[in-house]
């Protein structure tokens, strides 16, 4: 329906006028949305008929409902809300209620995510999964990448999907390393670039090749040495913020667009987030690195 409006209706003159990247960032949205809605129905299907792939995608989507509840319940509960006098029409209970309503968005996919990290990966759901045909022992069975590994690499897969989403941006998208902002053309180079490299890490993850283990290790390195080092740069609020204003401009939108509000805030916890994760899913590949090495072997000819 809203694919529909967004493509059929016209809205009455007397709107405010919207700028033109606004229909088409709202209609690429949509339609991502539908794509994931879709795939989240095949997998609740596949679910319902004991089908491991679709375990398999339960656990992405649960990692990746994790990692933004990780993220987004620090900010909910330590982002500061200023007042000022160019919102005075806002309640008095306005921080109260921004703050649960930020704990109900963040909150409800991490319990999710939890819930579902927990269920699909105990012992009887994946015996459950494992169908219940009859295994002859005399065959050789085909070697697994570990579900976890097997998550991250879809994750991987996923997120270098990201790349598609140049074109329809109305701002050339800089990239951030090392507490430097690169913007394009560098920049864009430098953000293709890293989308390839994690989609071959995640395809060399699922067919079992022991060089992408060494990469996937080396990529994590990589990020976390770089957030932390963004994390420690003096004057990243004040970086943040004149990127902000250059793609404010970009699109032609007002420079006090953002308000009292202080999105370093948000981009500053999002690191911290990142930084957890990245050590986290550091800690699984050191745990789980003999046994894809060993899946890795037998899958050798």
């Amino acid at each position: 329906m809203s694919l529909f409006a967004s493509l059929f209706v016209t809205l009455p003159t007397s709107s405010i006028e919207q700028p033109p990247f606004v229909r088409i960032v709202g209609i690429v949205t949509i339609a991502v949305g539908m794509a994931c809605a879709i795939f989240g129905i095949a997998t609740g299907i596949g679910l319902f008929r004991l089908r491991n792939w679709a375990r398999i995608s339960a656990l992405v989507w649960a990692g990746i409902s994790f990692f933004f509840g990780l993220i987004g319940i620090p900010i909910a509960i330590f982002m500061s809300v200023p007042r000022t006098s160019s919102s005075p029409g806002l309640p008095e209970n306005f921080t109260v209620i921004f703050r649960i309503t930020l704990l109900v968005i963040y909150g409800l996919p991490l319990a999710l995510g939890i819930w579902w990290l927990i269920l699909f990966n105990r012992k009887a759901i994946k015996e459950q999964f494992k169908g219940t045909a009859p295994v002859d022992a005399s065959l050789p069975q085909k070697p697994r990448c570990p579900a976890p590994i097997a998550v991250l690499a879809w994750f991987f897969i996923t997120s270098a999907a990201n790349v598609l989403i140049l074109p329809v941006l109305p701002f050339r998208a800089p990239a951030l390393l090392f507490g430097k902002w690169v913007y394009p053309p560098a920049g864009t180079a430098i953000f293709i670039l890293i989308c390839a490299i994690i989609a071959v890490a995640g395809v060399g993850l699922l067919k079992l090749k022991p060089w992408s283990y060494s990469l996937t290790i080396g990529l994590q390195l990589l990020w976390l040495t770089s957030g932390v080092v963004t994390m420690l740069t003096p004057g990243f609020s004040a970086s943040f913020g004149a990127m902000v204003s250059k793609m404010n401009e970009a699109m032609h939108l007002p420079q006090d667009l953002n308000g009292p509000l202080d999105y370093s805030q948000f981009a500053r916890w999002g690191m911290i987030g990142g930084i957890v994760l990245g050590v986290a899913i550091l800690v699984m590949l050191l745990n789980y690195r003999e046994r894809f090495l060993e899946a890795a072997s037998a899958a050798r000819p």
